[in-house]
């Protein structure tokens, strides 16, 4: 690989670390064998739900309707099929299954015992559904009283003011059919009742919405103590994915699921009224470095079984990536840190076994303390299949947990660190920053600035410090860099980078809009500052400006080293016909996306400038002579 251009000193030693997280590190990850679990070849289309039977049986949902059980010595059988879209189980025997699927809530059971659902009872539907692409009902979840939990999504698909469709066909749909808009016209869009929604289905069918604001909530947890987690998506109104603690009445962000909300008046509602109400979430997962599109979240209930994360969230992406959180209560609220677990690196120190697949979107600890991922192409990118991650014992060094303090924050340690890395202020990168709420699609990083270690105070065993702040504020994301610690056994920290999010602090305070901010009068929502500086940089500024803006949107799926996704994102380094076409086409698709790549437009998040930066940057990076990165 060609040597990355100079960086401003606010990121270098950040990007450090994203090089050192994403390329060649060594040793890294000692301890974790993934495998491909085997299933025969009539299982069609990808993994959208994954979970187990009290008696260990597995129990998976395919996207093609069909559900299939794997008994413990192996031996595969259909469950049930005709299904539409099934995007959660709950499997409470061999016996019974309930499952969501589009339309319903639905109990299956094998009243006869022949392995084969007969009877199907719906359990609850009373929102809307239409025939569009991206029309879902996630789940499932159940609390201790027997109610069940899930989510409508948004559909997608571009505007919708009533005047363009007056002349086509009306679409499939069941329920009302609203198309009116709420605020500013945007991609995703609250038709149908309840979409947008999080739901609350009681055990005799009764449906109460019961949370709004998602997008599309790909992915549904419950803690150990009985709260709603969510991993939404990032979008319009959405700055970030992230991990969302959802509580009866919350906002989360998509003001086009307000249409239904009793009383609600789109008249005198304003992106501001949105802004107040708006609940940021517990756990950001910045776009780029912490993937793109999060998945299911997970609890390490194992005992020990799966390593020294006990108590913490794992949450697969669809960019190749597991997540790990740390989650504490501060002030009342939900908030924690989040690090790669799992990343986006074939190198065969990181893990042992088989590649981990694109699409590890759904989850579940099995009865023999394994991760069990299902996996579901699609959307340009990713790979159907089933794996399991195994822990072999070893304890690889990471920064385990990363608190809130008075002063700032306290670290611990997977193993012991050396007393003369723990101990230096300059071995801790801290950047902070936070995203303007507005009706574009996702937000740059703005009020980003550096945060000075005044002290470190390290433990005698090695296994903690704590870092005191030059300065420390509620309402932004600190991101955390420590390429430079190493264990006593002088092994690097396998995973340098995580970011907490700092909604709450100890003494209470916590701004409106979380981590969030409007744009200031006169501001551009695009932070036509840093797009007009880019603008006027030429050279190596001029790339080192590209490289902040590919780290932040491009990253997660071109990846640091540019080879892409296959079947998705482009490889810049393989294919060279991709950086052949001429700047104008380049530029063009960056700004308008490439919808059957599943590629995203940027022309509503990034500037011009930004734009042609990042483009100088893919070009000096992988353009010149592909041969020459490896």
């Amino acid at each position: 690989m060609k040597p990355f251009p100079a960086r401003p000193s606010l990121r270098s030693s950040i990007f450090a670390a994203v090089v050192a997280l994403f390329t060649f590190v060594a040793p890294a990850r000692a301890g974790y064998r993934i495998e491909n679990v085997p299933y025969p070849a009539e299982i069609r289309g990808g993994i959208t739900a994954v979970t187990f039977t009290p008696a260990g049986t597995l129990v998976i949902a395919t996207r093609y309707g069909e559900i299939w059980m794997r008994a413990t010595e192996g031996r595969w059988r259909l469950f049930s099929r005709g299904l539409n879209e099934p995007m959660g189980l709950i499997a409470d025997s061999e016996r019974v299954v309930y499952v969501a699927h589009r339309p319903e809530l639905l109990r299956a059971e094998d009243k006869d015992g022949d392995g084969r659902a007969e009877t199907f009872t719906s359990l609850g539907g009373q929102w809307g559904i239409s025939n569009n692409y991206h029309s879902f009902f996630f789940g499932l979840r159940r609390d201790a009283t027997g109610n069940f939990f899930g989510a409508v999504s948004l559909e997608s698909g571009g505007v919708s003011p009533d005047a363009p469709k007056t002349n086509q066909p009306p679409i499939a749909r069941r329920g009302e059919r609203d198309q009116s808009l709420i605020l500013e016209a945007t991609g995703h869009r609250s038709e149908i009742p309840w979409s947008g929604w999080a739901v609350r289905i009681s055990p005799d069918g009764k449906l109460e919405p019961w949370a709004s604001g998602f997008r599309q909530a790909n992915g549904i947890g419950m803690s150990p103590e009985g709260e709603l987690f969510f991993a939404d998506n990032q979008g319009d109104y959405k700055p970030s994915c992230g991990l969302l603690h959802v509580e009866r009445g919350d906002f989360h962000g998509m003001v086009a699921s307000l249409k239904w909300e009793p009383g609600f008046n789109a008249k005198t509602f304003t992106t501001e009224d949105a802004w107040r109400r708006y609940k940021s979430p517990a756990v950001v997962f910045p776009h780029g470095p912490m993937g793109v599109s999060s998945g299911e979240p997970v609890w390490d209930l194992t005992s020990g079984k799966f390593g020294p994360y006990e108590g913490q969230v794992f949450t697969g992406d669809y960019s190749t990536l597991v997540i790990r959180s740390a989650l504490e209560k501060v002030a009342g609220g939900w908030q924690g840190a989040c690090f790669p677990f799992l990343g986006r690196n074939d190198s065969p120190g990181v893990v042992s076994g088989d590649k981990l697949k694109a699409g590890p979107t759904r989850a579940v600890f099995g009865p023999d303390g394994a991760l069990y991922l299902g996996e579901a192409g699609g959307w340009g990118a990713g790979a159907d299949g089933l794996q399991r991650v195994v822990w072999d014992g070893r304890v690889s060094p990471e920064v385990k947990t990363m608190t809130l303090t008075e002063s700032g924050f306290r670290l611990t340690f997977t193993r012991p660190m050396t007393a003369a890395t723990l101990a230096n202020p300059a071995n801790y990168g801290l950047t902070r920053f936070r995203f303007y709420y507005h009706y574009k699609y996702g937000s740059p990083w703005i009020d980003e600035a550096p945060v000075g270690v005044r002290a470190v105070r390290p433990a005698a065993d090695g296994l903690s410090a704590e870092l005191e702040l030059d300065e420390l504020k509620a309402g932004f994301v600190y991101e955390l860099s420590v390429p430079s610690l190493r264990s006593t056994d002088n092994e690097p920290i396998t995973n340098p980078l995580g970011y907490y999010t700092a909604n709450r602090l100890l003494n209470g305070e916590h701004p409106m809009g979380g981590t969030t901010r409007l744009p200031r009068p006169g501001e551009s929502s695009l932070d036509a500052r840093q797009g007009q500086a880019a603008e006027l940089r030429s050279g190596s500024a001029l790339v080192a400006a590209g490289e902040k803006v590919y780290r932040l949107y491009c990253v997660a799926c071109h990846q640091v080293n540019g080879r892409g996704i296959p079947g998705g994102a482009a490889s810049f380094v393989d294919d060279k016909t991709r950086l052949a076409k001429s700047d104008e086409q380049l530029l063009q698709s960056i700004a308008n996306g490439i919808d059957v790549k599943g590629m995203p437009s940027f022309g509503t998040s990034l500037s011009i400038g930004q734009r042609r930066a990042v483009l100088s940057y893919i070009r000096a990076t992988f353009g010149d002579s592909p041969s020459a990165n490896p």
